[in-house]
């Protein structure tokens, strides 16, 4: 049977949980103080940052041919994934569930964090809309209304998160033909009428992994030169307009969700429903759990907004140093599925014994903990710029222990408690 959820199966410690906790916790805190001592003024440079890479690298990732190319893997790839899941029967016979949610919604993450953006160049609604805006013959592109912001992409996410995490049928190829269908004929449709700049905020899973390509050392600096940089300096080029915080939290609430369901506390109490009870139950946990972890973000934010320079809008101050931790869920959380599930996309028998518990483990508290790291370090970064002077340490506190929480919950759920 597929397994549409992010744990694999694979949930167990090798380590006591207590020692999880406190190591991660401990870590994220040795991390903030080391930088009160050491990290005093912002270092950070975003869009200037960068060492450029040779001329010939450059041209050829930049080339007509490349992008040519890249759009046409992108057509080809939803193509096959679209006919195979229509031609139904069920996840053991069919590949498409595996291709979509663990080779696309997993494995590009890993992409991304390597090479940038890359689903921005491989995006099969971009071509398809652009080649409708060519044969129609319409190059004037109505103008993105202000108002939606990212709330389109964030009710894409939504719907993709509800289907893998609550529909009880989310492993049958039917279900991912009609999700893909609606899906692609809303962005060409909208692509269409707004142009290109319409999947930059309207896109859920552009969106999403142009979040996580922030992270990948490869980018484009202010002059357009394609560079080596920090991660961290990366995470200063997103954008910081209305909708981009509500879309992180989404992701990071439902990935908790993803890891509650996997413990005692939920699989006891909702192993004897069935149908709509089902559903409505999960439909109430996963929102629940995005309100929880947004809750405690907007606290934290409130916690520091005295201590803020004027001018500084609070909630978006610091959304990226959600980043690393939304990433940091993900590993934890998809790991074990994609090296299990993945092999499905073969249609092959899985092998549970490829990797070992503690390898999983490694993995999932290393990316836990790493991914608070890092959002410590870009949160305290910023703080320097954003905080008013001789309130640089307080002012952090707030946010200081969001992460912390933040940490302990994420090692908490990865366990299987």
């Amino acid at each position: 049977m597929f397994l549409a959820h992010g744990l694999g199966g694979r949930s167990d410690l090798p380590v006591p949980l207590w020692l999880a906790l406190y190591a991660g916790a401990a870590a994220v805190l040795v991390s903030f103080f080391a930088l009160i001592a050491l990290w005093k003024t912002p270092r950070l440079r975003g869009e200037q940052a960068g060492r450029p890479l040779p001329r010939t690298v450059e041209r050829a990732a930049g080339a007509t041919v490349t992008r040519v190319v890249l759009r046409l893997v992108g057509v080809l790839a939803l193509a096959v994934v679209l006919g195979t899941a229509w031609s139904g029967g069920d996840s053991g016979e069919n590949p498409a569930p595996a291709w979509f949610y663990a080779w696309f919604w997993v494995g590009m993450v890993a992409v991304s964090l390597l090479l940038g953006p890359v689903w921005r160049l491989v995006n099969p609604a971009r071509a398809i809309a652009a080649s409708i805006r060519v044969a129609l013959r319409t190059p004037r592109v109505a103008p993105m209304p202000d108002r939606l912001g990212y709330r389109v992409a964030t009710a894409g996410v939504l719907a993709f998160l509800w289907l893998e995490l609550v529909f009880p049928h989310s492993d049958a190829p039917l279900a991912v033909a009609v999700y893909l269908t609606a899906y692609l004929l809303v962005q060409v449709a909208c692509g269409v009428r707004y142009g290109p700049a319409w999947f930059n905020r309207g896109d859920a899973f552009e969106v999403y992994f142009g979040l996580i390509a922030a992270l990948s050392p490869l980018g484009r600096r202010a002059d357009g030169r394609l560079v080596v940089r920090s991660p961290l300096d990366g995470l200063l080029t997103l954008d910081r307009s209305a909708g981009l915080t509500p879309f992180i939290l989404v992701v990071l609430g439902a990935t908790a969700f993803d890891g509650l369901t996997r413990l005692p506390l939920w699989t006891d109490n909702t192993r004897e429903l069935d149908g709509v009870a089902a559903v409505l139950t999960g439909t109430a946990g996963l929102a629940l759990a995005i309100a929880l972890l947004s809750v405690a973000y907007a606290g934290a934010v409130r916690l520091t907004r005295p201590f803020l320079r004027k001018g500084t809008e609070p909630y978006r101050a610091f959304a990226h140093s959600l980043v690393p931790i939304m990433v940091g869920y993900t590993v934890a959380h998809y790991f074990s599925f994609f090296v299990f599930e993945g092999q499905q996309g073969l249609l092959l028998e899985v092998d549970y014994t490829v990797i070992s518990p503690a390898v999983i483990a490694a993995v999932q508290i290393g990316g836990i903990v790493l991914g608070h790291v890092l959002g410590v370090v870009s949160a305290h970064d910023r703080a320097l710029a954003v905080l008013r002077p001789h309130y640089e340490r307080a002012g952090q506190y707030p946010v200081l222990a969001l992460m912390v929480g933040y940490t302990a919950i994420g090692i908490y759920l990865v366990s299987g408690a």
